[in-house]
C-alpha cells in the first residue's frame, strides 16, 4: 500500500510538473535561416501576427526590446494585431514606435474587421508611417537586393463572393520574380494558392498554433475556423525553393483557452545568399 501511495504521489508531480511546463507563456523567439540565389547579402525580417493588443508592458515595449536587438530591415505584420475585445492603446502606441524606425508591412486580420472601426484602425496604421497592403506589390531595396513585397487584405474585409486566387494572381503580376518575392496574408488555409502564384516567401498567422501541442508533434490540436485543418497551424514548410513560415502568434490571455505546449512567439527570419549555405 506505501508502495502504490508513493507511485501515486509521484506521477501527481509529474503531472503537475507537466502542466506547469505546457502552460509557459513567456514569449519565445523563433529563429528561421531561407537560402536564396536572388539575394547578395544577409536579409533580417521580423514577423509578427496576432498580437491582439495583448499585454507585454507598456507601448508593448518588451516585443520593442526584442525587435531593437535582432534590427530588422523588414517588420511584417500578419494581422490581428489589433483586437475587436479590448482597448488597443498598446497597439496604437507600440506601431507610432516602430513604424518610423523599420520598413514595416501590415495586412488585416479578422478582428481588425470585426472591430467595427476597420477604417479607424487603418488610419492609425498609416499614421504610424506603415505600410498597409491591398493587393498591391512594394518594391524595396535592401543592401545591393531589390526585393518584392506583396500582401492581400483578409478575407473577412473582402468578402465571400471575391474570387480570391484571381485577386492573389493580380498581385504576382505586379512581381518581378526576378526579385526575392515576399507574399503576406493572415490566411494559412491559402497555403496552396500563395504557392501556386509562385512567390519565394509567404508569411502568414492566424492559427495561434494550434493552441494545444504536444512537445515533437509539429503540428497543434486545432485550427481557428477550421477545427478540421491542422496542417498548417505554425512553424516552416517548404516546397522546393519556395518557403511558407506560420506565425504561432504572440496572443495570451487567462480568459481564454490556454494555450499548452504553445509558447507565444517573435518570429526572425534571415534570408542567406545560397553561397552561405
Amino acid at each position: 500500500m506505501n508502495i502504490l501511495r508513493h507511485i501515486i504521489k509521484v506521477f501527481l508531480i509529474l503531472l503537475f510538473v507537466f502542466i506547469a511546463i505546457g502552460l509557459d507563456c513567456r514569449m519565445q523567439i523563433t529563429r528561421y535561416s531561407i537560402f536564396s540565389e536572388k539575394i547578395s547579402g544577409p536579409v533580417k525580417i521580423v514577423l509578427l501576427a496576432d498580437l491582439h493588443s495583448c499585454n507585454y508592458g507598456k507601448g508593448e515595449q518588451r516585443l520593442v526590446n526584442k525587435i531593437d536587438l535582432f534590427k530588422p530591415d523588414i517588420i511584417l505584420l500578419a494581422g490581428d494585431i489589433y483586437d475587436n475585445r479590448t482597448s488597443n492603446k498598446r497597439t496604437s502606441d507600440f506601431l507610432h514606435n516602430i513604424g518610423p524606425r523599420y520598413r514595416c508591412f501590415y495586412v488585416t486580420g479578422n478582428h481588425e474587421v470585426m472591430s467595427g472601426v476597420l477604417d479607424s484602425i487603418k488610419k492609425d496604421i498609416r499614421s504610424s508611417s506603415i505600410t498597409i497592403l491591398e493587393g498591391q506589390t512594394e518594391t524595396i531595396c535592401i543592401g545591393n537586393d531589390s526585393i518584392c513585397i506583396s500582401g492581400m487584405p483578409d478575407l473577412t474585409e473582402l468578402g465571400n463572393n471575391i474570387n480570391f486566387e484571381r485577386y492573389i494572381d493580380h498581385a504576382a503580376t505586379k512581381c518581378n520574380f526576378n526579385n526575392f518575392s515576399i507574399f503576406l496574408s493572415h490566411r494559412p488555409e491559402m497555403i496552396p494558392t500563395y504557392l501556386k502564384a509562385g512567390f519565394d516567401l509567404s508569411c502568414v498567422g492566424h492559427y495561434h498554433g494550434g493552441l494545444w501541442r504536444l512537445p515533437y508533434i509539429k503540428e497543434g490540436l486545432f485550427a481557428t475556423d477550421h477545427p478540421e485543418e491542422c496542417k498548417y497551424t505554425g512553424g516552416i514548410y517548404k516546397k522546393e525553393n519556395q518557403i511558407v513560415v506560420v506565425s504561432r502568434g504572440l496572443y495570451r490571455s487567462i480568459l481564454s483557452i490556454p494555450r499548452f505546449f504553445n509558447r507565444p512567439e517573435l518570429v526572425e527570419i534571415t534570408i542567406w545568399p545560397r553561397s552561405y549555405e
